[in-house]
């Protein structure tokens, strides 16, 4: 015959957050099964379990632990998302266990169910053995630990900011000038909460009529603009002229790069970008 656990000892076990161990006491469920065990802080993982009751408890539930963790006991870095074959809401024990209450049982009783559990996002990375029991009002099962569960860290979302540059001409005697347009294209997958790029103008060149966010400073042949949140899959744009004169005839080449952003960008590749002009003369400009 199997042994049964008495209900004060099992009570004190489960307060004192200790998995119950009795040798000779025989487990009631036949069979449990975890949807992986692997799982992400944040993500949800599912436990199916069935059996037998090898004698009859009132107010039967199966409840399940978390043993020889890293992370502590279940209910610290678990919430319960749903369950089946539950005949009362699905609940935490003692802080110590998460429990699928399965009502009265008769002895050769047969039960089954499932519990999925979210972990909570901020979990560490780290490791539990999963125990499991069948506990009811007058006593229990012993407390079998069996599978391992591994939980990891999601890595820090990315956002891949592509740079392009563009360039207009705006020509006439009295204001010529070129306008640049610097374009900061989020292609994910992560949104970007915050951007910087920096344009390197030509040698002697300046930059007036600067969108806001841009600034520029006496001397240094530089414009940077600050992007604010750009959604996954939306651009972002800034401006600002190049004013021309005589001097400008030639090559005027502006390059935009990408110099911050946030969160981490994962590919540097398109980072850069160039837009150049050929001033003819300050009526005859050709831009890309």
């Amino acid at each position: 015959m199997r042994r049964r656990v008495l209900s004060g000892l099992a009570t004190l076990a489960l307060a004192a957050g200790v998995g119950l161990a009795v040798p000779q006491a025989a487990h009631a469920v036949s069979n449990v099964s975890v949807s992986s065990t692997t799982v992400a802080a944040g993500d949800t993982f599912t436990i199916s379990f069935n059996g037998t009751a090898d004698f009859d408890i009132a107010g039967a539930g199966e409840n399940f632990y978390a043993g020889s963790s890293t992370l502590g006991r279940l209910p610290d870095f678990t919430t319960i998302e749903s369950c089946t074959g539950n005949t009362a809401p699905c609940t935490s024990v003692f802080g110590v266990a998460q429990r699928v209450p399965l009502g009265d049982l008769a002895a050769g009783g047969a039960f089954s169910g499932t519990l999925t559990l979210r972990v909570n996002p901020a979990t560490p990375a780290g490791s539990f053995v999963l125990g499991y029991q069948l506990y009811g009002d007058t006593g229990g099962e012993a407390t079998v630990y069996e599978q391992t569960i591994t939980v990891t860290v999601a890595p820090p979302p990315t956002a891949d900011l592509a740079v392009g540059v563009t360039a207009q001409p705006h020509l006439g005697i009295l204001t010529p000038y070129l306008t640049y347009t610097l374009t900061a294209n989020n292609t994910g997958p992560g949104a970007v909460t915050s951007a910087t790029v920096t344009a390197a103008l030509p040698s002697g060149a300046s930059a007036t009529r600067l969108s806001a966010g841009c600034t520029t400073g006496t001397g240094t042949g530089t414009v940077t603009c600050t992007y604010g949140a750009i959604a996954n899959g939306t651009s972002a744009a800034k401006s600002f002229r190049v004013p021309l004169h005589l001097l400008s005839l030639g090559h005027v080449t502006v390059t935009g790069t990408r110099t911050a952003s946030t969160p981490a960008d994962p590919n540097p590749a398109n980072d850069t970008d160039s837009a150049t002009c050929t001033v003819i003369s300050v009526l005859l400009t050709t831009c890309p």
